[in-house]
């Protein structure tokens, strides 16, 4: 019996290729750390790497080897991994929205996957053999999802730009252009500061965010705008008193997040609608609700439409393509005009 036991598992050891799991748990670390080592995108100790590297010799594994026939066949199927709703999830749809319109154009159905899944999420679609590729929404800077995403050998796209995704094509919003358009903005509207709220100064870790502030910060040095950054909630009507003190200056306000709370709660001091106040916005359906008077402030336009649209194109391409090389690709922001309606913005 043990004889027959031992050759049933070696029939099944030889068909299981080692994946990137099998070398973390043999190494002792995490299955991010893995794909650092494999790719450099982090820095690793060298007792670590060598760890990493001893296991990788000792089970024989070579990245998306277990993949290869997945990778053969055509389901027609692919994954979309979803982020969380924040209550406002009307954003969210039009981007899950118009990557369906565009992948049944190509003739492909999206099956979504949420992302408080996370790293199992992308094991357990992999396994299922549904998916042919993959497309990731709201990356963080090192995000867990990459290192099974790359192991599958699967082609994907990434709706946001983490600071490494080796092997995977990006298509995203141009964040930096965006914080420089809006410092641009508020100098040409005769604007003395810019105050910038949603606390985005402590939600680095975010990598729109980072990015934002980074083209905030780079244009700002060659301006005479004085940045601000609310660091509490905009409810907190003390220190949103105290920003916006008159003081016969004028302010810009612009908040990336576009949280409707944030907005109602600056509407409720006035803040949005007072000539002293240039108020940005980052286009948003709830503008409206707030305020008619909303409709002629400056409003950037998030493109999420084509960003989604170019990103099934781009997994199209990868697809179709035999070799086809990752790229990135940014999409720059645009400004839309006084008074444009919402049917205007999707034509």
């Amino acid at each position: 019996m043990s004889g027959g036991t031992g050759t049933g598992a070696g029939r099944a050891s030889r068909r299981r290729a080692p994946t990137s799991l099998d070398v973390a748990r043999l190494a002792g670390v995490s299955q991010s750390t893995v794909s650092y080592v494999l790719t450099g995108a982090r820095p690793i100790s060298d007792a670590t790497r060598r760890r990493v590297e001893e296991a990788i010799e000792q089970l024989g594994y070579h990245p998306n080897s277990g993949a290869r026939t997945l990778r053969s066949r055509r389901s027609g199927v692919i994954g979309l991994m979803v982020p969380k709703a924040h209550g406002n999830d009307g954003p969210l749809m039009e981007f899950v929205g118009a990557v369906a319109r565009e992948a049944r154009r190509f003739g492909y159905d999206i099956l979504l996957v949420t992302a408080q899944e996370g790293a199992r999420g992308i094991d357990r679609v992999v396994r299922t053999g549904i998916c042919e590729a993959l497309i990731l929404m709201e990356l963080g800077k090192h995000d867990e999802r990459i290192a099974p995403v790359v192991d599958s050998g699967l082609p994907f796209v990434t709706l946001g730009r983490p600071d490494a995704v080796p092997q995977g094509s990006m298509v995203d919003l141009d964040f930096e252009l965006l914080g420089s358009m809006v410092v641009d903005r508020a100098e040409a509207e005769g604007c003395e500061r810019l105050l910038l709220f949603g606390a985005m100064d402590g939600r680095r870790e975010r990598n729109e965010i980072a990015r934002f502030l980074d083209g905030v910060e780079v244009r700002a040095r060659d301006s005479a705008l004085e940045v601000l950054h609310e660091r509490g909630r905009a409810a907190e009507a003390a220190e949103r008193a105290a920003l916006l003190t008159p003081d016969g200056s004028r302010t810009a306000l612009f908040g990336l997040t576009g949280a409707p709370s944030d907005l109602f709660a600056y509407a409720s001091t006035g803040a949005l609608t007072d000539p002293r106040r240039l108020f940005i916005a980052l286009t948003a359906e709830d503008l409206l609700a707030i305020s008619p008077l909303l409709a002629a402030v400056p409003r950037v336009d998030p493109r999420r439409t084509e960003i989604s649209e170019l990103a099934v194109r781009e997994l199209v391409r990868l697809l179709d393509g035999d070799g086809a090389a990752p790229r990135v690709q940014l999409v720059a922001p645009r400004w839309l005009e006084e008074g444009a309606t919402r049917a205007d913005e999707l034509l």
